[in-house]
């Protein structure tokens, strides 16, 4: 070989190397994983902000003043990244929950005061607007559906006090965040650090392009993290630019995934169908007439596979629009008409629906204790919260620990809702729970 031939050959292998060290394939990943990630985190680098979540807690009183609860002043915070050059902020709703100021630091630690323009609790994001004195580089949002299990992706956000941390791994699925996650969404599962104060933040592929929201971790110690796909979010804020608020529809029935036996007791020809559990009072299911066994297998002549699907229709659809139900009852199929409800006008939860769907718990295992960092397995650990019943109103959150109610150590479910009936409608029961390795008081409302 020449020596012109081995400098070209030279050349081609350093353009080749180098392509591929920058996501040079020109789709957003690379093949093998880059050698490094400086490129992606250099370029996201100018939108990443810290949120500062200034509110109000309550507390157990320690002041001798005579009330069961105080309010003191409490501060947490979280991440979130421009997506344009106005100065809008995208990020978790749970970052700015219960806000009554949100503070803005930018990547050049100038502070900022943040405006709510919108959010939406079942999704879990915020749209935020800050009134900049200087030039925004938004995020490049890239398309989340191109993602694949295996591909490199990096978080970057605000954990446990640090200034904008990174963290890489790979994809690892697509799916809820943890076994008992009962909402309809898919969530970007990877293998990688998301602790607290990464919620909001960016994850992005290794060209810089943000793919994600970081959302959730599934425990201390997992390495396992969670983020809202970015897709779901450009759908989101469009919605909030527009109207401001979110409108879903509601049809106020639970149900369960189908197995053989079931199908084949119901009269089902296949396993697919969402079967009905329960049926609130007063909602449109019940108003339309639908009943508790019949299964959903056709939406508006959409094929309904399973009960998350049924749910995601549901909540995807503007209230008031009248939808055609295709369900098996006592093995005969029967189109069922029924006009949604709005959620928002449903957000409370009775009592009887509580147990049903509010909260479900399991009993801490010695080991599971002593991963969390527990000194001894009283308590009862949270697997499921639902948006809008009350105990997520009142802040618990699937991961905590439920030690003790109005003073009362809890051993078991029973004890929780013993003390819960107890209560009138409206009124506050306090809770003690254990949350990131620190206890916590909580309160919940009867919701009557």
């Amino acid at each position: 070989m020449g020596a012109m031939a081995l400098v070209l050959f030279g050349l081609i292998i350093f353009f080749v190397s180098s392509s591929l060290n920058r996501g040079g394939r020109g789709d957003g990943f690379v093949k093998d994983g880059p050698a490094d990630f400086s490129y992606a985190v250099e370029k996201v680098l100018p939108s990443l902000v810290k949120i500062e979540n200034e509110g109000l807690g309550g507390h157990p009183n320690i002041g001798g003043s005579g009330k069961e609860e105080v309010e003191i002043a409490r501060t947490s915070e979280g991440s979130g990244f421009f997506i344009d050059r106005e100065g809008r902020i995208l990020t978790n709703y749970h970052v700015v929950e219960g806000a009554q100021t949100i503070t803005v630091v930018t990547n050049e630690k100038k502070r900022y005061k943040a405006e709510l323009i919108g959010a939406d609790v079942l999704t879990d994001i915020a749209l935020l607007k800050i009134k900049p004195d200087f030039n925004v580089t938004p995020a490049n949002l890239g398309d989340s559906s191109r993602l694949k299990v295996g591909q490199w992706v990096i978080a970057i956000g605000n954990p446990l006090g640090l200034d904008f941390f990174t963290s890489a791994g790979i994809v690892s699925g697509f799916g809820p965040p943890g076994p008992n996650y009962i909402g309809f969404y898919e969530f970007i599962q990877a293998d990688l650090n998301i602790e607290p104060g990464n919620s909001g933040g960016p994850l992005l592929n290794p060209e810089g392009q943000v793919v994600g929201i970081n959302n959730a971790y599934l425990g201390p110690g997992t390495n396992i993290g969670f983020s809202i796909p970015i897709n779901r979010a450009k759908e989101v804020v469009d919605q909030l630019l527009e109207k401001g608020s979110i409108s879903r529809g509601f049809l106020g029935v639970l149900g369960q995934p189908l197995t053989q036996g079931l199908a084949d007791r119901l009269g089902l020809e296949k396993v697919n169908g969402a079967m009905v559990t329960e049926v609130l009072d007063g909602s449109p299911a019940q108003l339309g007439g639908i009943m508790k066994q019949d299964v959903v297998i056709e939406f508006n002549g959409q094929p309904v596979d399973n009960d998350r699907e049924l749910q995601a229709k549901v909540y995807e659809t503007p209230a008031n629009t009248t939808i055609n139900f295709l369900v098996v009852r006592n093995g005969k199929k029967t189109s069922i008409p029924v006009t949604l409800g709005e959620l928002k006008e449903h957000t409370l939860i009775s009592q009887k629906t509580l147990r049903q769907c509010g909260i479900s718990f399991a009993r801490i295992t010695d080991a599971l204790a002593k991963r969390l960092g527990m000194s001894d397995s009283r308590g009862l650990i949270v697997l499921r919260v639902i948006p809008g019943c009350p105990a997520f109103e009142g802040g618990l959150r699937f991961g905590d620990v439920l030690l003790e109610v109005e003073g009362n150590k809890i051993y078991n479910e029973a004890d929780f809702y013993r003390l819960y009936s107890k209560l009138e409608p409206g009124q506050q029961m306090m809770l003690k729970v254990f949350r990131d390795g620190r206890p916590l008081y909580l309160t919940i409302r009867q919701g009557g």
